[in-house]
């Protein structure tokens, strides 16, 4: 691809940012102008809240539950509803209320950042996906900091707990309606979903507004050999790229095969549902609990596409004035008990955890082609993915 068409590109990026303020910094990558760090203050405050560098060796639960009880009230910043029960029942437990604000996960990162270049301290805890921007934009910027319960760092693999404490994984992947044979997908090569038989009969949510979607996309780049191939052992050919390479070129021929964007993974499900013979759409995995539930009809691929694995992490406000409240509920949803409503649906960071739930039978290893990408790749590929779809949807 010609040098002119992506300076031409990002011109064009920048003119719709100014459009896209509540995303912007979500998806900005790691050489973008910071704020001001926190000085001694900071500092200060891990050594009182015991975080970070003064976390002790040995933590007394019961003396950091009587000590939460005479905080102030924390806030819960999260992405998803399920937390909703699970903090009535963190109440009950322990006596301490804690409220939530529930927004999508871009909305929620970037209003964190706002928050706290404005001096705010309101977040206290942040239960998010899309861990590459918490760790750019607001671990790196001192506006939240990582903790893992000392009882976990013994059990849980490191990637689970560093840069951020990972609660839990979704694979983003697809699912499949075929009326012609239901328990076969109508597809052979995620490229087919690029070709004229697929036009209009593919759904997703766009990667600027999900986590798992981003995820996904940047995987497809990431693995961009691996692209190729499955293009040459599609259409018999090598590839011609107008991309950087194979995994950007997938997702811009999609979208300009009208692949369906759609609000949320719930739109995907009933665009899926709904399809006419055959149709395909991408989401979490754990949207196939609706299926079993009798809410939606599609059956999940496992064997054909490629999935990618999405982390949802946690991370506690910094300088906040309830830490001890913050490190109690980090600690009741990473337990059998308090992430109950994910279990099974999600699989656990946590392996003391057992998988419960509509799907309590799968596994990881079901997926038969799994990729994952480091956390700087993540970073280095956002801006493109952002581009692309910005250019195409």
């Amino acid at each position: 691809m010609v040098g002119g068409t992506h300076s031409m590109r990002r011109l064009i990026l920048g003119v719709l940012l100014i459009a896209a303020v509540a995303i912007s910094g979500a998806w900005a990558g790691g050489s973008g102008e910071r704020e001001a760090q926190p000085a001694d203050g900071f500092e200060q405050w891990l050594q009182e809240a015991q975080l970070g560098a003064y976390q002790p060796a040995t933590e007394d639960w019961e003396a950091i539950a009587e000590a939460a009880r005479s905080e102030p009230e924390l806030v819960l910043y999260t992405e998803t509803s399920r937390s909703f029960p699970m903090l009535d029942a963190f109440e009950e437990r322990y006596g301490i209320k804690v409220e939530a604000i529930n927004l999508r996960g871009t909305e929620l990162i970037e209003r964190v950042r706002r928050e706290h270049a404005s001096g705010i301290r309101n977040v206290g805890v942040l239960m998010v996906g899309s861990g590459e921007v918490v760790y750019d934009q607001l671990l790196q910027r001192n506006a939240v900091v990582n903790y893992v319960p000392r009882e976990l760092q013994a059990t849980m693999s490191p990637g689970a707990q560093e840069p951020l404490l990972v609660h839990r994984y979704a694979i983003g992947t697809w699912y499949y309606k075929n009326d012609a044979d239901p328990n076969t997908p109508p597809y052979d090569n995620i490229w087919a979903f690029t070709t004229p038989e697929w036009r209009n009969r593919v759904a997703l949510n766009s990667p600027l507004a999900s986590g798992t979607t981003m995820a996904y996309f940047i995987g497809l780049a990431h693995n961009a050999d691996e692209m190729e191939r499955l293009y040459e052992e599609h259409f018999g050919e090598p590839i011609q790229l107008t991309e950087r390479n194979a995994g950007l070129e997938f997702i811009k021929r999609l979208l300009e095969n009208d692949a369906r964007v759609v609000p949320a993974f719930r739109d995907v499900s009933a665009a899926v549902t709904q399809g006419q013979g055959y149709f395909a759409g991408f989401g979490a995995h754990s949207a196939y609990a609706g299926v079993v539930r009798g809410e939606y009809d599609f059956n999940l691929d496992t064997q054909v596409a490629p999935a990618v694995v999405s982390a949802r992490i946690f991370a506690i406000g910094a300088e906040i004035e309830a830490p001890n409240t913050a490190k109690l509920l980090v600690r009741w949803f990473m337990s059998q008990e308090g992430g109950a409503p994910w279990w099974g649906d999600d699989f656990a960071a946590n392996p003391a955890v057992q998988q419960t739930g509509y799907m309590e039978e799968l596994s990881m290893s079901d997926f038969n082609k799994l990729w994952d990408s480091p956390l700087d790749v993540r970073l280095q590929l956002r801006d493109e993915v952002a581009d692309i779809f910005l250019l195409y949807q």
